[in-house]
């Protein structure tokens, strides 16, 4: 019996060994298709917002962007009538330092900033809801700047100071509490200053060889769908290079990540 006795001894350490291994193996499965689980409801969630707010976050239908150039006059002429007589918003955005005119009573404050500076005409925003702070204009004149409050922190600003940008001085008008396209913009160097399109050419920012990004927002008429749009712009532009997304791709590379 003692024999006997040892093996089963054996056999019950081996068994109790391979239980051990086959729990780790139960809880790793567990936790890889929990992971899976929550990976595939985040990316629904996200897909759904886009879906639900994805003209929100475009600031339109559909969004034409190209860089180191502005589009004529006759290309968005016909670009609005491929869309229906579609509403055009235009915006210039470029990185350019925000240098203060005045020097702050703190020594430790800097003279400049890296920015993203934008231009915006009189349409923008198409869709959303642009705000300021209480007091702060609706429209800026060619020589206003709105900022960010993070701007004003770190060059020590308040309104009426004055801010400048290549050859121009700004008087700051207000600062900037909502931006409705920002999360379409992408990703930024530095806080963000808005004045208008006259503006933004008062800089001499916008020289031929400058790194600027130029985008038309369209607000599409309701019996026109933006995938149907995007198609008549491409076709009627084959080798202009411009890069058009519509609300439901309105966050750049979202398929890709998904």
């Amino acid at each position: 019996m003692k024999p006997w006795g040892f093996a089963w001894r054996l056999a019950r350490r081996d068994f109790d060994l391979r239980l051990r291994g086959l729990r780790l193996l139960a809880i790793c499965l567990f936790l890889g298709v929990a992971t899976l689980a929550a990976i595939g409801s985040l990316s629904g969630a996200i897909r759904t917002e886009i879906a639900d707010r994805g003209q929100e976050i475009l600031g339109g239908d559909i969004e034409i962007g190209m860089t180191q150039r502005e589009a004529s006059d006759a290309e968005l002429a016909r670009v609005a009538a491929l869309a229906g007589d579609a509403r055009i918003s235009a915006t210039i955005r470029t990185r350019a330092m925000a240098r203060r005119v005045t020097p702050s009573s703190d020594p430790d404050v800097p003279l400049a900033v890296l920015t993203e500076l934008k231009g915006v005409d009189d349409a923008y925003p198409l869709v959303g809801r642009f705000e300021t702070d209480p007091g702060a204009p609706d429209r800026l004149a060619d020589d206003a700047v709105w900022i960010a409050q993070a701007l004003a922190d770190r060059l020590d600003l308040a309104r009426g100071d004055r801010l400048r940008y290549g050859e121009a001085d700004f008087t700051i008008a207000g600062f900037i509490t909502a931006e409705p396209d920002r999360v379409s913009e992408g990703f930024t160097l530095g806080p963000v200053a808005i004045t208008s399109l006259g503006g933004m050419r008062r800089t001499g920012l916008l020289q031929p060889g400058a790194l600027y990004e130029t985008k038309y927002r369209l607000l599409l008429p309701a019996t026109l769908a933006p995938d149907q749009a995007e198609e008549r712009i491409e076709a009627a532009f084959p080798e202009s290079g411009w890069d058009i997304d519509t609300r439901d791709s309105a966050a750049p590379g979202t398929d890709r990540f998904f």
